[in-house]
């Protein structure tokens, strides 16, 4: 089993001023951040780095050392779920099906953000998960991968 934090637009310095010290307490107690862009900065980037394995993608917004550190999509196999992270682009209409464009093999899951709405819906056999904007009255999810079985948590932050 495998839990992580799951975090996306997070807009440090431009929006928000830090990182939600929820986020930096239950990063103790997972195994892993996937970070789904809009960091902005890079700063942002290296201390999910410096707290746990970190595993993410560069956003829309991200200023351009962190586009140029982190890729814009990736896909990984954990406990036996292919699971696709990509920020996305564009209006909120459509973005599941441009951001499953981008990728060359099928992934079971896609974590995305960029809408700053969270959201837990399938669409065509493929399982979409947005933690929403990781902000102060935002929220971040929790995905637990268990063997092929997966659960999303939305959590708020305070």
């Amino acid at each position: 089993m495998k839990k992580f934090l799951v975090v996306s637009d997070l807009h440090i310095p431009t929006r928000n001023s830090d990182v939600p010290e929820i986020i930096l307490n239950l990063a103790k107690e997972v195994d892993g951040i996937i970070g789904l862009g809009d960091y902005v900065s890079m700063d942002v980037v290296g201390l999910f780095k410096g707290l746990t394995v970190f595993h993410g993608v560069h956003g829309n917004m991200d200023f351009p050392d962190v586009k140029d550190f982190l890729p814009f999509n990736k896909l990984m196999v954990i406990e036996n779920v292919k699971v696709g992270l990509c920020h996305g682009w564009g209006p909120p209409w459509g973005i599941e099906e441009r951001i499953l464009e981008t990728f060359d093999e099928r992934p079971d899951v896609i974590l995305f953000g960029h809408t700053h709405y969270s959201a837990d819906k399938t669409i065509g056999g493929v399982r979409y998960l947005n933690p929403g904007a990781t902000e102060k009255g935002g929220s971040f999810g929790i995905l637990t991968l268990d063997g092929g079985k997966v659960v999303f948590e939305i959590k708020r932050c305070p």
